[in-house]
């Protein structure tokens, strides 16, 4: 289980800058979810890049590594005993149709054959570690390989392969060169039992032309919750947002 925080600007922030007086709520969520963190981002010439760390985020001697327009930030809380290495930490960087993706994930999705399935043979070889979030991810490209790079579409037929596994919430946040992307699709009655009601929630606003999303907990303003089972899209060279159905 995880928290997530993403942001599109039209000049370039560093994390405290985007989070501004939310700060300390994400610092201090990374002491529960202290198993590792990590950050996404573009750079000037729209290049993703990645800085990730095993170590919870408020040992970290700053969180502001780097300065972008756009960026995706996790805070890991290890499941199912998957170790905590930089191998199994977020975010998760990989070549597809639509480009370097990068890609982090807040829940749990059962691993096993179904899964295993929906995974083409090059990419499972090419995995870095052994978690669920990695190998969902995979699953994303895979469909992405097959339908011309239909982010909706692969999470349309994603969602539709899987519905008999047991996953409590495949909630991500994407960002490639274009675009940075937000899903919402959960099931509340499967979030941990010593967690509130909305742990799987996500919500949004755009404040002075700056676009923001987040878990539960990570901003204490007032949101617009994200639909669940739909996709959020921000083009990052305007800024425009649109969001799709997932089913």
């Amino acid at each position: 289980m995880c928290r997530l925080f993403a942001w599109h600007s039209p000049s370039a922030l560093t994390p405290a800058e985007a989070l501004g007086e939310d700060k300390p709520n994400l610092i201090e969520l990374s002491r529960l979810h202290e198993d590792g963190w990590g950050m996404a981002w573009c750079d000037e010439h729209g290049i993703v890049q990645r800085h990730r760390d095993e170590s919870a985020a408020f040992q970290a001697s700053t969180i502001d590594v780097a300065k972008s327009t756009d960026a995706i930030l996790h805070l890991r809380w290890a499941t199912e005993a998957i170790p905590v290495c930089i191998p199994n930490t977020h975010p998760f960087v990989k070549t597809t149709p639509l480009g370097e993706m990068a890609f982090i994930h807040n829940g749990g999705i059962e691993r096993g054959t179904t899964l295993r399935g929906l995974i083409s043979d090059p990419l499972f070889n090419s995995l870095e570690g052994e978690g669920d979030s990695e190998q969902y991810f995979a699953a994303i490209i895979t469909n992405l390989q097959s339908n011309g790079g239909d982010l909706v579409g692969a999470y349309q037929k994603f969602l539709t392969d899987v519905q008999e596994v047991r996953y409590s919430s495949l909630n991500a946040f994407l960002l490639t060169s274009d675009h940075l992307f937000i899903v919402a699709a959960f099931k509340p009655e499967n979030r941990p039992p010593s967690q509130p009601a909305d742990y799987y929630d996500l919500s949004w606003r755009s404040e002075n032309g700056i676009f923001s999303a987040w878990s539960s907990g990570v901003r204490s303003g007032v949101g617009t919750p994200v639909a669940n089972y739909s996709l959020m899209q921000v083009e990052r060279a305007t800024g425009e947002v649109t969001t799709r159905p997932l089913r």
